[in-house]
């Protein structure tokens, strides 16, 4: 069996063409938002057609531009694959990260169509070739609450969240230590001292200023605290990981594996956060859950994207022995659940697989065609 054809479909969104008017909670959502707003929600869908006729899908995260990202598979790495057999994903992974190791973003829609791909070959579910289910369904916290301007506004879209079904959910915070404790108290009193809540800064503070605001979050009962510093600076983190009885989160920025690997050498997190559309797909994010639990770190994926990086997502944490958590990301996106037929299959706080073959989904053309940008 060969790959005849690979083709990258970037998507685009637009919040303007969307609503109109566009609320700066939406625009400007975060910390790491906060001078470049975000316009909408992008994804590049890859398609990887055989000459036996079957076809594999997969979603490579849409951000900063879904077209850049699209242009890398199609110009660089489709001519690297047409020819190969699908079924040989550690020799395509490591010659593809070869190639393109400094847009790991590509590689990532590229190998979840390719293990998509295969499932279809065999005619059995990801969770079955990714090493077997270890669990029926899992566990997904609501994010973000974003930068609402009061805290009653904060406590209000939290009260949301759980009438919607979650049991866990996330609070940007970064706007200075005063205005994060007061939006932090008014959700933990909406909520309750049973919910989860994750606290996420995008990088916004210094060391100093990160431990002081841990030991307020620990009085509120905080399930942890997310990039407390930018994620690049391992050694600040280890830091306050060492100041603080709180456990410290970060990945979501970084694709490379070696970059996950600088992490866990440096002892600067409790959590890791890939994201399967941005790490490498499911070899790289599996090749990072491996390299956390021989450190004893548990793996709790970002969760920004459409739908087919939702579904490949818990797919891999399924299968995932030192799985925590997953983000089930609510930010406005009109391609999480129109970019494929298939509903997912949410409820009481958890996630699971789609039945069938490989993601188990198909795509809906009439999406890709509305939201096409090339």
């Amino acid at each position: 069996m060969r790959i005849t054809q690979v083709e990258a479909i970037p998507l685009f969104a637009s919040f303007a063409d969307a609503l109109g008017d566009v609320p700066s909670e939406l625009a400007h959502p975060a910390f790491g938002m906060r001078a470049i707003p975000l316009l909408g929600q992008g994804a590049v869908i890859v398609r990887i057609a055989t000459d036996a006729g079957l076809v594999g899908i997969g979603e490579a995260m849409g951000r900063p531009g879904p077209r850049a990202t699209a242009a890398y598979i199609n110009e660089v790495l489709a001519p690297m694959l047409l020819g190969q057999d699908p079924r040989h994903h550690h020799a395509l992974w490591s010659a593809m990260n070869e190639q393109l190791r400094f847009a790991p973003m590509a590689i990532s829609g590229v190998d979840i169509a390719l293990w998509d791909l295969r499932a279809r070959i065999y005619n059995d579910s990801l969770p079955n070739l990714l090493g077997g289910p270890m669990r029926e369904a899992v566990d997904c916290y609501a994010s973000p609450i974003p930068y609402l301007p009061t805290p009653e506004q904060s406590a209000q879209k939290a009260a949301e969240f759980l009438s919607a079904g979650f049991r866990a959910l996330k609070l940007k915070i970064g706007r200075g230590l005063a205005a994060d404790i007061a939006h932090v108290e008014a959700v933990r009193a909406a909520i309750g001292p049973d919910i989860k809540l994750l606290v996420d800064a995008n990088g916004a503070y210094t060391v100093s200023q990160s431990i002081a605001l841990a030991e307020d979050l620990l009085k509120q009962g905080v399930y942890w605290l997310e990039e407390p510093v930018h994620p690049e600076y391992a050694d600040d983190l280890a830091r306050i990981r060492r100041r603080v009885d709180l456990a410290i989160a970060s990945g979501e920025w970084l694709g490379s594996v070696f970059q996950f690997r600088d992490l866990l050498k440096a002892e600067a997190v409790d959590v890791l956060m890939p994201n399967i559309t941005r790490c490498g797909g499911f070899t790289g994010l599996l090749k990072i859950a491996d390299a956390a639990l021989m450190e004893n770190v548990t793996v709790a994926p970002h969760g920004v994207g459409a739908g087919l990086g939702i579904v490949a997502a818990i797919a891999a944490c399924v299968a995932m022995p030192n799985f925590l958590i997953y983000e089930y990301n609510q930010l406005f996106n009109p391609l999480r659940h129109t970019v494929m037929r298939e509903a997912i299959p949410f409820r009481d706080g958890l996630l699971k697989p789609l039945d069938g073959p490989g993601l188990g989904l198909s795509l809906n053309e009439k999406t890709i065609a509305k939201y096409r940008v090339d």
